[in-house]
């Protein structure tokens, strides 16, 4: 009898997918946000995250050879695949205190090549992984925004789609995410050497603000790092010297920092 009252469920859940077809692709599509480039450390006994990432484009492409002659069909070029080459663009907020970016720098230093994960981190599996070069590694730092990266890396050899050729252990980074950006805005606040700051995007409903003043550069904390930092409402004006810098830090429910972002300060004379 249960049996027939489980079939009975499993036949008509959700409507029989009348209208929740999980199968569809929107359900399968992937958010960006979620897909994360990581690099081993020099010993290969730790992956990381490379902290501060928003872009990220994985490009593969193939040399065409062709293969025309006179009796080809119609009039038409024919051609054949030649060697294939990849190579990933990155770009994110620049934390020059931290680990990922340390061994960046150390790595174009010397010439040496990296290897490289990407992952997805929402189900924790790897897509794709490789050897590689850093070729193009600009550091920006606007007078007005936070200072950011970006980043080219060219392969060396074959770029293995681990969704096809899938790997025991699958490693992940520790927390699995990668700190993400915040644009603040500071502006002169209606008392005397108050600022009134702005964030964007605003943050989740159970997420709290906490922030930091200081000179500059102000350290960017770890994802999932517990911040001890002052408390903010998200409204209330705050006190700080013109021309310091001033972090906001957006955390969940329990105080791990899961964005950031800082703004040169203008507060009221």
């Amino acid at each position: 009898m249960k049996n027939r009252e489980f079939m009975s469920l499993q036949l008509f859940a959700n409507d029989d997918n009348a209208y929740c077809d999980f199968s569809s692709t929107a359900a399968k599509a992937l958010a960006g946000k979620d897909i994360l480039l990581a690099i081993w450390n020099a010993t290969g006994e730790k992956l990381l995250a490379i902290s501060g990432q928003q872009g990220l484009t994985i490009n593969r492409s193939a040399d065409s050879i062709e293969i025309t002659s006179k009796d080809t069909e119609g009039g038409w070029k024919s051609k054949i695949a030649g060697m294939k080459e990849w190579s990933i663009d990155n770009d994110g907020l620049y934390v020059p205190n931290d680990e990922s970016h340390t061994i960046l720098s150390q790595a174009f230093d010397n010439g040496d090549p990296v290897c490289i994960k990407v992952i997805n981190g929402k189900t924790k599996k790897g897509m794709f992984g490789g050897l590689a070069v850093i070729t193009d590694y600009p550091i920006e730092a606007p007078y007005d925004d936070a200072v950011t990266y970006s980043l080219t890396l060219d392969g060396m050899g074959r770029l293995v789609d681990l969704t096809l050729d899938t790997i025991s252990p699958d490693t992940m980074p520790a927390g699995s995410a990668a700190i993400e950006a915040l644009t603040v805005v500071s502006v002169e606040g209606a008392e005397s050497r108050n600022t009134a700051i702005y964030v964007n995007p605003v943050k989740g409903a159970e997420n709290k603000y906490f922030y930091k003043v200081g000179t500059a550069p102000l350290d960017y904390p770890a994802y999932g790092e517990v911040i001890s930092q002052t408390s903010w409402d998200g409204s209330a004006e705050i006190a700080a010297t013109t021309g310091n810098q001033i972090m906001i830090i957006e955390t969940d429910a329990d105080g791990k920092a899961l964005k950031a972002g800082v703004a040169t300060v203008t507060a009221k004379a």
